[in-house]
């Protein structure tokens, strides 16, 4: 995979550790976060390569995630596993935004977040973790482009509320210009999120101003169970003391009572 922009990062970046509970990683990603943010142009700098995934020179099919990840989900495992039925990914990309559109960064540090998802999902050999400077998703794709080969196909993986957001001409100067060149350049898998499912998607996509971006998305289902799961849920039953069983994936929920995220501290 190609380096991203000239930025400085502690020598450790060579390695790109995934060890969560070396406490060199979180280190590691404090720097990562440190250069990124000196980076005036968009750019996602990748802090777990997959093993197996897309080289330097070959073009190849790549899925990404973007997310706050606050914190990750069973919810969020079930996305990239539904995503990866539905395409054959040859790489998914998760991206922890360091700035998401429309959230303020409260309850868990960036860092944190990045430790929770390697504790996740470091050890597949298909998923890669980044973080990035932008959260528009055409500013992603100009940072993406920046990372892998020109010719990858690039599928961002959402739930509806977030297609919500990308058509919403609230962040758009030029609406209709923005999302023919982010549409033309990647295609969106949107999963069903709490009542919001494959008709209200297909409704969206009826209105006027989006019909000729609809042949470029295609639903996903989650389980009735998962689509309704938030972070903003997982956070609160941490916080009353409560079991997360069933919001967060086993190794998650093990990890987050040894480390106290969420706890009383953050109602």
């Amino acid at each position: 995979m190609a380096s991203p922009a000239s930025s400085e990062i502690p020598p450790m970046s060579k390695q790109k550790p995934s060890d969560a509970n070396d406490p060199r990683t979180r280190e590691y990603l404090h720097g990562a976060l440190r250069s990124l943010a000196r980076e005036e142009t968009p750019l996602i700098q990748i802090v777990k390569g997959a093993t197996v995934g897309i080289s330097d020179k070959q073009e190849g099919v790549l899925g990404v995630l973007p997310a706050s990840f606050n914190p990750p989900t069973a919810a969020h495992q079930a996305l990239v596993r539904e995503a990866g039925e539905a395409v054959v990914f040859d790489e998914i990309l998760l991206v922890q935004d360091q700035q998401a559109m429309d959230k303020e960064l409260v309850h868990a540090t960036l860092e944190d977040r990045l430790l929770m998802l390697l504790a996740l999902f470091g050890a597949d050999p298909r998923i890669s973790l980044g973080i990035s400077n932008r959260g528009l998703f055409l500013e992603k794709v100009e940072a993406l482009r920046k990372v892998y080969p020109q010719d990858t196909q690039i599928y961002f993986i959402v739930g509806y509320d977030t297609i919500v957001r990308v058509l919403d001409p609230t962040y758009y100067e030029a609406r209709e210009e923005a999302l023919r060149s982010l549409f033309s350049q990647a295609r969106f898998l949107v999963a069903n999120r709490g009542a919001s499912d494959e008709r209200d998607l297909t409704k969206l996509f009826r209105h006027k101003e989006n019909q000729s971006f609809a042949a470029q998305v295609s639903p996903l289902r989650l389980p009735a169970e998962q689509a309704w799961i938030s972070s903003s849920e997982v956070r609160r039953q941490l916080a009353e003391g409560r079991s997360v069983r069933g919001l967060v994936p086993p190794e998650l929920e093990a990890f987050l009572r040894k480390r106290g995220f969420y706890g009383r501290q953050d109602p």
